[in-house]
């Protein structure tokens, strides 16, 4: 640009001057040489001006190559800075992002870890439940056992008061029996007291050491049968409705006596 602008002002100079020097040929030569330095002053100051215009034009250019730049430059340093201006909210969103999906992550790590507990409290307040209840049931249970038991010792016990009474009755007649034998005749006295002493004291089986049943067990055995004392091995015998006499062994079975050891 700034040379077509020169080769302009060149061109314009140049026509001044065949313009003056035209005219200093049509005039005479007086005029000739007054016009010739008129044009010659007009051709130096039309090439200062020329020269000056060109200077302007030069400076002209060159200030707005560098408006042009610095446009360029500033619009470029906007566009930059506009794109670092988006970068940054980009990499703002994403660090929101990516925040908020942790947080997300964690909420469900901690609702995952809230139900998980919330099971085991459960589990854990089933099996106390269930412990209670078992607890609750063993007592009940040992409480049972225990008023069965106190039932059967108390059966037992009235079973073996019935036992001495029945003793002490037979005791007592057998006194009388005496009081009454020492008036009879001596053999039937003798005769008498052996029959007490079998009556009280049997002759077992030597090879028979087995042992009778517990007290509950022999009054739940024997039932309504009469008990006739005990053997030399201290075991309670029974006499049966058929006259069979037995004890109960501590298999809760009754185990009859021979004939030749009966009363």
């Amino acid at each position: 640009m700034k040379k077509v602008f020169i080769l302009l002002v060149a061109f314009l100079s140049a026509g001044i001057w065949f313009e003056a020097v035209a005219q200093q040929e049509a005039q005479p030569k007086k005029e000739k040489k007054a016009k010739a330095d008129d044009a010659d002053k007009a051709a130096k100051k039309a090439e200062k001006d020329a020269a000056k215009a060109a200077k302007k034009a030069e400076k002209d250019a060159a200030k707005k190559v560098k408006e042009d730049k610095d446009d360029k430059k500033e619009k470029a340093d906007k566009k930059t800075k506009k794109e670092k201006d988006e970068e940054k909210a980009d990499k703002a969103d994403k660090k929101v992002k990516k925040d908020e999906e942790k947080a997300d992550k964690k909420t469900k790590k901690e609702k995952d870890e809230e139900k998980a507990d919330k099971a085991d409290k459960k589990v854990k307040k089933d099996e106390e439940k269930a412990d209670k209840k078992t607890k609750k049931e063993k007592d009940e249970e040992k409480a049972d056992k225990k008023t069965k038991k106190e039932k059967d010792e108390e059966k037992a016990d009235k079973a073996d008061k019935k036992v001495k009474k029945d003793e002490e009755k037979t005791d007592k007649k057998t006194k009388q029996e005496k009081v009454a034998d020492r008036v009879s005749e001596k053999p039937k006295k003798e005769k008498e007291e052996k029959t007490e002493k079998k009556a009280t004291t049997f002759k077992s089986n030597k090879n028979d050491n087995s042992p009778e049943a517990a007290p509950s067990t022999r009054t739940k055995v024997a039932g309504a049968d009469k008990a006739m004392g005990k053997d030399d091995k201290g075991r309670t015998i029974y006499e049966g409705p058929r006259g069979g006499q037995y004890y109960i062994n501590s298999n809760g079975n009754k185990t009859y006596l021979k004939a030749d050891n009966k009363l």
